[in-house]
């Protein structure tokens, strides 16, 4: 970063604050221009009171130099806590308090700083219970009452005003003792799914485990099928139970399907973490997909990945081709997670803290996903975390560790997307954990602590009161999609992984919390950077979002959702027309949603440029009949139009170009009213490469369509769709008739 006067300020960039201050990005510098030497000694002087002159600057910090402390408002001193979760309705409650550092921790004038804030604090009887001070934070926890938290959002030295750490797993969490938990588990019925936890090993023998063990192979040399490093365990308990720390809070356990257990990872004998070899594991991993497919499984979990293969943007090469392979040739479903950024040294990254940092590194290109994340026919998961309180800060009331993460904010070490061309990962995100900063300790950036803030799982190592323990990391976000894709497959069990997957991206939704991580002015040049050019960052980081369980597994009166599975031939173009009812369609207002998924497993090759045999999508469409839709999308087929234009394009959260990268394409549209008479249609349209071997044959895809009416308390979507369904059944088989019949004429 440089600055510098200059009479002219010209060329891409930007002004901020007065018209005397232009900001520019010249390659990996970030150019401040000001008109003359008054406005660069202001600027050199607001440096210097942040007490960041002789650091790598932020982007943020450089926007608070420029504004000045004197210019700073009360909403620049929210944080995203207190923006987006409010202050505390209770009458008092605690806050941390973040002051300008001024200088360096013992500077006279920060002492000075220091002396009159407590004086402050005192003459408004705001108690002060910590503070921490080093050269760059000055840091204090107070209790206030809602009128002292406004005063402290006004007081010109204060930088930022945020909520304590609020929820973690506690002591109490982990320490059931084992004897408390039920006996007689049941097992899962015989007929249940079958998943597969493809890892370091299950033992089986666990209290909460042992009642849904099925078969267990070991394939890594010398190596038992056993646990030894606890990766596999852990993982197998969050894949049976889903929200472990839910079940442990009602002690309520019932496994709806059957674990198998692939052993393909070992103990690593110096940190302890759970390995492969590279090298091995593709034919070790092929011989255990082919193994535990024979035996009946339909969804794998993959919670491991090669850190020193992050994705390029080129090639998809390594696991994730392996998988994409198996994926098509067996039907079947694997869960992989992201893999997890522990920070990067060279570059630093995050260069100044997690904390500080946080949430622009997690778009680095050291924090890219890694083999194999980037496969095309997997559900790839990063993670979200879902508590913020250490175990220190659950017990002392000082400032301890702070965590840049709130609730159902991204995890500060999930890895973001794009795969190949573009294509969205990852897909999906779930609680995975969450990471804390000490903040008392001058260490290297990404110092971190964990305990208190993952996710509660199985301990491998069980006895007495250890039935549990808590780990933090995307692989631990990936078995929770594991799990309800099982309870699917259970609702389902003849459905194919392409329903699998479509049924689950259909019902997520992209979390507030996930779209406010990151500011306003961040997300807008992310989407007009040239490398990211019209691409939401959000949708990098998380994907479709969070799966909701609330419509997933059956319709209602509010809530229907149609599924299909079909086929399609090379440059086919298919039409279905939605069954929707005059009741939906009605023009009174009111918020309704319609959302379409589309889920496909092409062949795929390494040795080409574009990775992908077959790209099918879809659009949605709206006219007075079939007869004019069609026409309206062969003028528009033949006119070789790169992108079908769609209907209501509008009020849709995800545009066709971005989706239709991937294999499992969807997109949600909401509207308030519409018109009776109005039909609509999903069209499908598939188109081959030149170069794909079975461009003859026919290729299978999912379709799901959820139409939902929430907001109206006399809907009767469920009976009415099955109505429309029945009168479109009989208007098809009266037009074959008359087809029939004028065939015979002829």
């Amino acid at each position: 970063m440089r600055w510098t006067s200059s009479p002219l300020a010209s060329g891409p960039g930007r002004c901020v604050g007065r018209t005397d201050t232009f900001v520019s990005q010249e390659g990996k510098q970030l150019c401040v221009v000001f008109a003359n030497e008054e406005g660069l000694a202001k600027f050199t002087d607001h440096l210097q009171k942040l007490g960041v002159m002789d650091s790598a600057l932020t982007h943020r910090q450089i926007l608070e130099a420029i504004a000045g402390v004197d210019a700073w408002s009360a909403e620049d001193r929210m944080s995203w806590a207190l923006n987006n979760i409010g202050l505390p309705n209770t009458p008092t409650f605690k806050l941390d308090v973040e002051l300008w550092p001024v200088l360096v921790a013992n500077h006279p004038s920060r002492i000075q700083l220091r002396t009159a804030f407590e004086g402050w604090l005192a003459s408004q009887k705001i108690r002060q219970i910590d503070w921490i001070n080093l050269d760059s934070l000055l840091m204090y926890r107070v209790e206030v009452t809602p009128e002292q938290a406004q005063l402290l959002l006004n007081h010109r030295d204060v930088r930022l005003v945020d909520l304590i750490p609020a929820t973690g797993i506690s002591i109490q969490q982990l320490a059931r003792d084992i004897d408390e938990i039920p006996r007689n588990i049941p097992s899962p019925p015989a007929d249940a799914a079958r998943i597969c936890i493809l890892d370091s090993g299950i033992n089986g023998n666990h209290p909460l485990l042992s009642a849904a063990m099925a078969e267990s192979a070991s394939f890594v040399d010398e190596e038992g099928d056993d646990d030894q490093a606890g990766h596999g365990t852990a993982v197998a308990g969050v894949a049976l139970y889903g929200d472990v720390e839910a079940c442990n809070n009602s002690n309520f356990w019932r496994p709806e399907f059957w674990i198998f257990n692939g052993k393909v990872m070992k103990k690593c004998p110096h940190t302890g973490d759970a390995v492969y070899d590279e090298f091995a594991l593709e034919a070790s991993l092929t011989k255990a997909v082919e193994h535990f497919v024979g035996l009946g499984c339909r969804i794998f979990n993959l919670s491991l990945g090669n850190s020193n293969a992050p994705y390029d943007g080129a090639h998809v090469r390594g696991l994730a081709y392996i998988l994409d392979v198996l994926s098509r040739r067996h039907n079947i479903l694997f869960v992989v997670s992201t893999g997890n950024f522990r920070g990067s040294e060279e570059p630093p990254v995050p260069a100044n803290g997690w904390r500080d940092d946080y949430p622009e590194y997690l778009i680095a290109v050291q924090s890219a996903i890694i083999d194999p994340a980037p496969a095309m026919t997997v559900l790839t998961v990063g993670s979200i975390s879902r508590h913020n309180a250490t175990l220190d800060s659950q017990r002392y009331p000082e400032i301890n560790q702070l965590s840049p993460a709130s609730e159902n904010q991204p995890s500060p070490f999930t890895r973001h997307g794009p795969s190949v061309k573009g294509a969205l990962k990852p897909e999906l995100v779930a609680p995975g954990g969450n990471l804390a900063s000490p903040m008392r300790q001058l260490r290297e950036p990404w110092a971190a602590s964990m305990r208190g803030l993952g996710v509660l799982t199985l301990n491998h190592q069980w006895r007495g009161n250890t039935v549990f323990k808590e780990v933090s990391g995307t692989s631990f976000a990936a078995p929770y999609i594991t799990h309800l894709a099982g309870r699917l497959l259970n609702e389902y069990p003849t459905i194919s992984a392409n329903m699998l997957r479509a049924m689950l991206v259909n019902q997520a939704y992209l979390p507030d919390e996930v779209s406010s991580s990151f500011s306003d002015e961040f997300r807008k040049g992310y989407k007009k950077a040239k490398a990211t050019w019209n691409r939401d960052v959000e949708r990098d980081v998380a994907g479709y979002g969070v799966v909701s369980e609330t419509d997933l597994f059956r319709s209602s009166d509010n809530v229907v959702v149609l599924m299909s599975e079909e086929t399609i031939e090379n440059d086919g173009c298919q039409f279905f027309e939605l069954p929707l009812p005059e009741d939906f369609l009605r023009s009174a207002r009111g918020t309704r949603e319609l959302s379409i998924t589309l889920a496909y497993t092409p062949v795929v090759r390494t040795t080409r440029i574009d990775y992908l045999a077959t790209q099918i999508n879809f659009r949605l469409a709206v006219g007075a009949s079939l007869d004019e839709v069609q026409k309206h999308f062969s003028k528009e087929m033949k006119a070789e139009t790169d992108v079908l234009k769609e209907a209501r394009d509008g009020n849709r959260d995800i545009s066709a170009q971005l989706r239709n990268r991937g294999t499992v394409q969807s997109s949600r549209w909401t509207f308030k009213q519409a018109k009776p008479g109005e039909k609509w249609f999903v069209v499908v349209v598939r188109q081959d490469r030149d170069w794909n071997p079975s461009a003859a044959e026919k290729e299978q895809y999912a379709l799901v369509v959820t139409v939902a009416d929430r907001d109206n308390e006399h809907a009767q979507l469920y009976t009415q769709i099955q109505q429309r369904i029945a009168e479109q059944a009989v208007a098809r088989e009266q037009e074959r008739a008359k087809q029939a019949r004028l065939q015979s004429r002829g």
